[in-house]
């Protein structure tokens, strides 16, 4: 040491060292700054940067070798051999080149080191003097040693720099050029000696002088103009990266690179659909950690997208698609991950076949499925194991919705559904066809399915409560099994299906099985329905006169129409057959309709202001518009609207009153008069009497055909003569036959009657004698 330090200070120019010194520092300073630069943008061309970083380390060492050669004083003539001092930097700048392209950190500083040290020694060989040159190898080796040592520090410490100060490394590798430099030179010795001549072809020291000046001179420039080219390159670069960074961030894909199986760099969309914000993103992380499916040999499995999971930080699954793509960036090979997040579009999948299959508004099976299940069910049908089909129709559900809204049917029928499915074990299946009509299927012996359709209509009878509203309906069931009643699924829902129409036409609330004899029923009530529409279509329908006498005078004071239907096959159908049938199909608004005018025209020609008298079915009511086909019927005959009298029975105002009522009014306010039909039969006939002024009430003949035997008949006939006297109310009894039951009704006061007792229903010229003085009209040209 004491030997390295008498040389600095005794054989060299201590101005000149320094600026040696002073020009390794900031060359190598240079060579780290660009260096680090270059590491942290990868996409700087590599090799081409390589090349200029080793120049500018090779010409600090070496500029630094021949200026500090320059301020040594061996106080003998010398000067420099020019080949060997070109050499001394080729091979200097050629270990460089390999040197800071070596990743091992021991083998690049050894490298490093060798350069160092060889370029030095040729350094010194071009070096002539008059005398010879006496090396101490174990100091060289000693300066070589340090030099490794701290070469190596100055890799290692620029290896862990994250930022981009720089002056640490380059100052250890400032010190390690010096110590190589100052600790050979120690070990030199020149001894003198006349005999060794220099070289005419030698460059002087003065001349070398000025040519490492000017080198030095150029170095600095270059670097200069390195570091701001670096810089610029370095500004561009970063501001390209911002840019295709945002285009990645703002991706509707995550995007993430792939080294190895590692995850290196990756987006802001990639990180959260791994469940990580991007500053708390983890440098690297394996792939298998976050898509297993993906872990082995992801560069190998480049292809189109394919379903997989990714597990995000807090270990949910996550339903994405992903793909591989090959790709390279700043020359080197890597591999491009692309994941999209495809948990909406599979939740929609999944919600799209939910519905597909089950009813929105119960969250049961859907027909579709119910069908599809039935099918699968019936393949393991046998007589042991029966399939047994239950289909469900809910009593009174329409008016539920008249009356309150579908919102409130809606409810309604979700609460209908939990009680029925709370009545099923876990092999029985549960539908809503449509509407208001379920199906289940069953395994049930048939003697426990009629248990179970008992318990359903037992549940469904109890009131429901819907939005503090007390609501009470009722179902009908049908039922049918296979193998006994069908083998394929649609011949098994018909024969339920006619099972259901016989017990709703059975009074409803009940339940009945299939039997064969039900087909042909069903057949005849399908067939009478598509006659009726006929008949309405060909004039088949006529109407026929009841007269209506007063008690008092004995004078006919008006007839009733009543509807007849001749059949050309079957003869006369009954009304009670056909009536039903034509309000079930709807048939009975144009039925209606027809009746309404004809009884009109009929009317407008009796005389002596006669009057007539015509049912309205509940079914009329609810069309919206029987107000204006009366008024028209009115307005095209010529009949004066107190000659008619519509009759109602207690139906009409059962199902929604208030529409009803207001229908009533509208009827009234044309002057036409309105009878309560049937009263007494129904259990709240009187409160309507408070609702609406009522002209006419007609007591049922119910109690009129019991009244000579039934003490309880005549009671009920004279308190409703006094209610009706009280309230000034005309009061006519219907279905009077004998003398003793005119007589009865005569003493209690009744004074209008209707029945056999005055005369059948009948054609209305078979009472000539009564309205003998028709008069004709031109109804065209009244229309006209």
């Amino acid at each position: 040491m004491l030997k390295v330090f008498s040389c600095i200070t005794q054989e060299h120019d201590l101005r000149l060292l320094l600026v040696a010194v002073a020009i390794c520092f900031f060359t190598e300073l240079t060579s780290f700054t660009l260096a680090g630069d270059i590491r942290r943008m990868a996409t700087l061309p590599q090799r081409r940067w390589s090349v200029m970083i080793a120049f500018v380390v090779a010409s600090g060492i070496w500029a630094t070798h021949f200026i500090a050669m320059l301020a040594y004083q061996p106080h003998l003539p010398s000067a420099y051999s020019p080949l060997l001092t070109v050499l001394s930097f080729a091979v200097c700048f050629a270990v460089c080149f390999a040197a800071v392209n070596i990743r091992s950190i021991v083998w690049g500083s050894l490298q490093m080191t060798v350069g160092i040290s060889t370029m030095h020694f040729i350094g010194m060989a071009a070096l002539e003097t008059a005398g010879r040159l006496d090396y101490d190898f174990l100091t060289i080796l000693s300066a070589s040693a340090a030099g490794v040592v701290l070469v190596a520090a100055s890799s290692w410490t620029f290896s862990r720099l994250k930022t981009r100060f720089t002056v640490i490394p380059a100052l250890l590798f400032t010190l390690a050029v010096a110590s190589i430099h100052f600790g050979s030179m120690a070990a030199i010795t020149i001894i003198p000696d006349p005999q060794v001549v220099i070289s005419p072809s030698s460059i002087s020291s003065q001349s070398l002088t000025i040519v490492v000046s000017a080198f030095v001179v150029a170095l600095l420039m270059v670097s200069i103009v390195m570091l701001k080219t670096e810089r610029r390159i370095i500004s561009n670069g970063q501001e390209e990266a911002r840019r295709m960074k945002l285009f990645a961030d703002t991706a509707m894909e995550g995007l993430a690179v792939l080294e190895d199986d590692r995850i290196v760099d990756a987006n802001a969309v990639f990180w959260k659909l791994a469940g990580y914000d991007e500053a708390d993103a983890p440098v690297q992380i394996d792939l298998g950690e976050l898509i297993p499916d993906l872990a082995v040999a992801a560069a190998d499995r480049e292809g189109p997208f394919i379903e997989t999971t990714l597990v995000r930080r807090d270990a949910e699954a996550l339903d994405i698609e992903a793909a591989l793509r090959r790709t390279s960036m700043a020359g080197k090979p890597c591999t491009l991950l692309v994941v999209r997040d495809i948990s909406d579009r599979k939740a929609a999948a999944a919600r799209i076949a939910h519905l597909a299959n089950h009813d929105p508004l119960t969250g049961v099976g859907n027909r579709l499925a119910f069908n599809r299940a039935m099918e699968e069910r019936l393949a393991g049908a046998s007589e042991a194991q029966p399939l047994g089909l239950l289909c469900i129709d809910l009593d009174r559900f329409k008016p539920v919705n008249d009356l309150y809204g579908h919102p409130m049917g809606d409810t309604l029928l979700v609460k209908v559904t939990r009680r029925i499915n709370a009545l099923l074990d876990k092999t029985e299946l549960l539908a809503r066809l449509g509407g208001d009509e379920f199906a289940v299927l069953t395994q049930r012996a048939p003697h426990r399915a009629s248990q179970l359709a008992e318990d359903i209509i037992e549940e469904l009878s109890a009131p429901f409560t819907v939005e503090d509203q007390m609501i009470t309906i009722g179902a009908s069931i049908g039922i049918a099994y296979a193998p006994t009643d069908a083998l394929d699924a649609q011949t098994l829902h018909s024969r339920a299906d006619l099972a259901l129409y016989r017990a709703k036409s059975d009074g409803r609330s009940c339940f009945r099985f299939f039997d064969c004899g039900m087909d042909d029923q069903v057949v005849e009530a399908f067939r009478m329905k598509a006659d009726l529409r006929t008949a309405l279509q060909e004039g088949q329908l006529k109407l026929h006169y009841q007269p209506l006498a007063n008690l008092t005078t004995g004078d006919i004071i008006g007839f009733e129409a009543l509807l007849r239907w001749t059949h050309p096959e079957l003869g006369q159908i009954s009304p009670v057959t056909f009536i039903p049938l034509a309000e079930e199909t709807g048939l009975i608004v144009p039925i209606g309709e027809w009746v309404i005018r004809e009884a009109c025209r009929e009317a407008a020609r009796w005389p002596n202001g006669l009057k007539i008298a015509v049912n309205l079915s509940p079914v009329q009511f609810t069309t919206g518009n029987i107000v204006e086909v009366v008024a028209s019927a009115l307005a095209w005959s010529g009949l004066e609207a107190s000659r008619l009298d519509i009759e109602i029975t207690e139906g009409v105002l059962v199902k929604d009153a208030d529409g009803a009522l207001r229908i009533l009014n509208a009827f009234k306010a044309l002057g036409v008069h309105i009878s309560m039909d049937d009263f007494g039969t129904g259990y709240s006939s009187l409160s309507y009497f408070r609702q609406f002024p009522f002209d006419k009430v007609k007591i049922d003949q119910t109690f009129i055909r019991d009244m000579e035997t039934n003490p309880q008949s005549r009671a009920i006939i004279r308190a409703i003569i006094g209610l009706a006297k009280g309230l000034d109310v005309e009061i006519l009894a219907e279905g009077v036959e004998t003398e003793i039951q005119i007589d009865m009704l005569k003493r209690k006061g009744c004074e209008l009657i209707q029945g056999y007792a005055i005369s059948r229903p009948a054609p209305i010229e078979q009472f000539d004698d009564i309205v003998g003085g028709r008069v004709d009209i031109d109804l065209d040209q009244r229309a006209a």
